[in-house]
């Protein structure tokens, strides 16, 4: 997969464990700058979900576009016999749904972690941006459901996926984390590890089209954005460590005197 690899460009960083250690104030500040963010997610979720469609739009009127929609991705249609397998077979789906969350919660608890303990605030910045861009879309752009589509609550517990939200659509929130975290897992330059990073995107991929949870415009949108961000986190990633770094040691002079 492109930007999988460490970027010609990119300097590979070294892994979490690594020895160089950010201050204890200055973890305390990534902290909080981490738990302003996630309230924010839960937040804007919270209201994607409530939302509605205009007056005036039907139940019928969005099967329709739902049908259209559907009768021009390819993709969707090739995996049709999948889905009908899912649908007909709870405990598989309910595992997939399952299995794909749990992934989810832990490359995002991972890249949570590391913005906080490791030495740059880079992927907690990525994911802020990825966000961001997400949630502005889901703004702009209201989608109807695939038809067939796989979502619901499969009985275990998610830190970070809310199912109980089923319209959030464009673009797809389980494809840009995955495919951002691979290309940061990519970074630490160790090839092993950037298979499996890659192998997991792929299958985030997957799972959201059999299952029918996104379009398939909402994947490649989620992968080219979370692509774009980890870019563009070359100059804005140092350079929010630089504000924060000169801010943390800023308040510190000012406690000190």
């Amino acid at each position: 997969m492109p930007g999988i690899a460490p970027m010609p460009d990119s300097k590979p960083i070294a892994p979490p464990n690594s020895a160089e250690r950010p201050s204890a104030r200055l973890m305390l500040v990534r902290a909080i700058s981490v738990a302003v963010g996630l309230m924010l997610w839960f937040g804007t979720q919270a209201m994607l979900g409530a939302r509605a469609f205009p007056p005036g739009v039907s139940e019928y009127d969005l099967g329709e576009a739902a049908r259209v929609l559907l009768a021009g991705d390819a993709l969707l249609a090739g995996t049709a016999k999948w889905n009908d397998w899912l649908a007909a077979n709870d405990a598989a789906a309910n595992a997939l749904l399952v299995a794909s969350s749990l992934i989810i919660d832990a490359l995002g608890i991972f890249l949570l972690a590391w913005a906080i303990f490791g030495p740059s605030l880079r992927p907690f910045v990525g994911l802020l941006c990825l966000f961001a861009l997400r949630q502005a879309c889901q703004v702009m752009s209201a989608l109807p459901a695939p038809p067939g589509m796989i979502w619901h609550d499969p009985g275990f517990p998610s830190l970070l996926v809310t199912y109980h939200v089923a319209n959030d659509f464009f673009f797809s929130g389980h494809t840009a984390l995955a495919v951002f975290g691979a290309v940061e897992l990519g970074r630490l330059n160790r090839r092993k590890l950037a298979v499996v990073a890659a192998t997991v995107a792929v299958f985030q991929m997957t799972a959201v089209l059999v299952l029918r949870a996104h379009w398939t415009l909402d994947v490649f949108t989620g992968a080219v954005a979370a692509m774009y961000v980890s870019r563009t986190l070359r100059w804005l990633g140092p350079w929010c460590d630089d504000r924060l770094d000169l801010l943390v040691r800023r308040r510190g002079s000012t406690v000190l005197h």
